[in-house]
């Protein structure tokens, strides 16, 4: 009903005539229990069709909300100082028009680039992963195996890998082919390969526990009050990132709810950690217009993790010449939820 509700809101809003459907799913992160998946959409005559099979099978760019992955890359290979300052900007490679932060954020470090989702600071990490020290005009020559680092970090958090859902039809979506410089940039802040709504919930439920847990409809089947069959919970594979760095992200997570770019979609009193995302991409079938999908993925409390959601909103803006508007979606459905939540268990 939150989703309905919502859905129908926002086509009633500017710029959402590409909006049509909507994927949730929610989860418990210390066990991999999905609580509710959705997938629905709202048809030309204002009535919803029922869509969540195409949850295990349909899949996005999602954007920035990946970036709790990615700034791993960044840890892991030395590539940042914890805590230390630099001031936000653009990178302009050979043969590509600069690449900046959707705003100039000032100075950054590695907590608030990821609560302001500065693409400016997850450039210079995947450039200092090619051996490079940026400067304008540069050839990365970036090859298979900064690709591989990236894809690899980003699958042992549930991204490009299946989530080893107790149902049929699972999907790894679809992971680029070509390698090359602005490529490279552009996977490193999720604006290339593909993810399911439920890898994105297997990617929070990861940072949750610092290790990758398998997701399950089942938990338990009983007859007459006996378990007959129960699903243990199975660890898929711990994150290669040290716990202070781990701690980092928490932390730099947390701040997107309380300042950042989800400033809204949480109650800060449940101590939320969480990523929002952005992602362009041509319409399909439409090879002139852009549109702009936007996603969000939680989990609370930090502490004792107990609920985690991932909402993907495909195309709920496109670019025109009237003045840029997206419908906040994602976050109204979030705080929405997470209240109804906390009212009601």
């Amino acid at each position: 009903e939150i989703a309905k509700e919502e859905m129908s809101i926002a086509n009633s809003k500017k710029n959402t005539d590409y909006f049509h459907d909507l994927y949730l799913s929610l989860g418990e992160p210390s066990t991999g229990n999905i609580k509710a998946i959705l997938g629905l959409r709202y048809n030309d005559n204002g009535e919803f069709s029922d869509i969540t099979s195409n949850i295990l099978s349909s899949s996005f760019t999602v954007g920035s909300v990946v970036k709790g992955a990615t700034i791993a890359v960044g840890y892991n290979n030395n590539l940042i100082t914890p805590g230390k300052y630099i001031t936000d900007g653009c990178i302009k490679i050979y043969g590509v028009p600069e690449k900046c932060s959707f705003k100039r954020l000032g100075k950054i470090n590695d907590l608030t680039a990821l609560a302001y989702s500065s693409n400016y600071y997850q450039f210079l990490i995947a450039v200092g992963l090619t051996n490079n020290k940026y400067s304008p005009n540069i050839k990365l020559n970036a090859t298979d195996k900064e690709f591989n680092i990236y894809r690899n970090t980003l699958a042992s958090y549930g991204l490009g890998s299946l989530t080893g859902i107790d149902l049929e039809g699972e999907t790894i979506g679809q992971i680029g082919k070509t390698i090359s410089d602005d490529l490279l940039l552009n996977l490193s802040i999720g604006q290339y390969d593909s993810y399911t709504d439920i890898q994105l919930l297997q990617y929070i439920n990861s940072i949750a526990m610092s290790k990758r847990i398998k997701l399950n409809m089942m938990n338990k089947i009983l007859n007459n009050g006996d378990v007959i069959k129960k699903n243990d919970t199975q660890v898929l594979n711990n994150l290669e990132i040290n716990n202070d760095n781990m701690s980092r992200v928490h932390m730099g997570l947390q701040k997107v709810l309380e300042i950042g770019t989800g400033k809204g979609a949480v109650d800060m009193n449940l101590n939320p950690v969480g990523k929002t995302g952005t992602s362009e991409t041509v319409y399909n079938g439409d090879n002139k217009t852009i549109v702009i999908s936007t996603s969000l993925a939680i989990y609370y409390p930090e502490d004792n993790p107990k609920y985690s959601l991932a909402i993907i909103a495909p195309n709920i803006s496109y670019e025109n010449d009237e003045k840029a508007y997206t419908y906040p979606i994602t976050k109204h459905i979030s705080k929405k939820i997470t209240d109804f939540l906390f009212l009601n268990y």
